[in-house]
């Protein structure tokens, strides 16, 4: 379980540091939608959080590269090439520009979710929460392009096998963040976290507000 109280008398529990995949995703709360008032500039842009004139989606290329990174200018502020294996498709890239930052969760799915409420200092460091690998995503452009604001009762991956995955990380920076689910939703990612997908072991992350 997820969070285990201690009983009457008894000397605090510990909080538990894992639990399966599908038991994190079972803890979310379920609740209707709304996307009322969304807009994308509710989330702000890019930011350089730690002032090293490296962005967020520099920060991502930089970690996520199977090579070292070249950079545009000598400063190294923006990623020229590197090599990048998208998990959505499998497919492999070298120049920066064909790749795309993407939010696991979308903008406007963590807007309708919850984000609506949050000030926009909170939804800013959503959007470029470096904080946990789950949360962005280098991928191939396109298919982050198909993706768009849809959540994963409405899309998954095109790579049958990266499917798994993408629920395991979507349910935790749901989690993460406080979001919440709706029943489609809630149906969709059950059902791909069922059998071994759903049985693994994941760190439960910590609370981001």
């Amino acid at each position: 379980m997820v969070g285990v109280a201690a009983g009457a008398g008894c000397e605090p529990v510990p909080p538990a540091t894992t639990t399966t995949a599908r038991q994190l995703a079972a803890v979310l709360a379920l609740r209707a939608e709304s996307g009322t008032g969304y807009a994308r500039s509710a989330f702000g842009s890019w930011i350089d959080a730690d002032h090293d004139c490296q962005d967020t989606r520099a920060e991502v290329l930089i970690a996520e590269s199977r090579v070292a990174p070249t950079f545009t200018t000598a400063r190294h502020c923006t990623v020229a090439t590197g090599r990048w294996v998208s998990s959505y498709d499998g497919a492999t890239w070298t120049k920066a520009s064909d790749v795309d930052i993407d939010h696991v969760v979308p903008l406007k799915e963590a807007w309708d979710s919850g984000a609506r409420s949050w000030s926009a200092v909170v939804r800013q460091r959503y959007a470029n929460d470096l904080g946990h690998p789950f949360t962005l995503e280098a991928v191939t452009d396109n298919v982050n392009q198909s993706k768009g604001d849809r959540d994963i009762a409405e899309w998954q991956p095109p790579l049958a096998s990266a499917r798994c995955g993408y629920a395991v990380k979507w349910a935790t920076v749901k989690y993460r963040w406080r979001l919440t689910v709706d029943s489609r939703e809630r149906t969709a990612l059950l059902g791909v976290l069922s059998g071994s997908c759903g049985a693994q072991r994941v760190t439960i992350p910590a609370r981001a507000i």
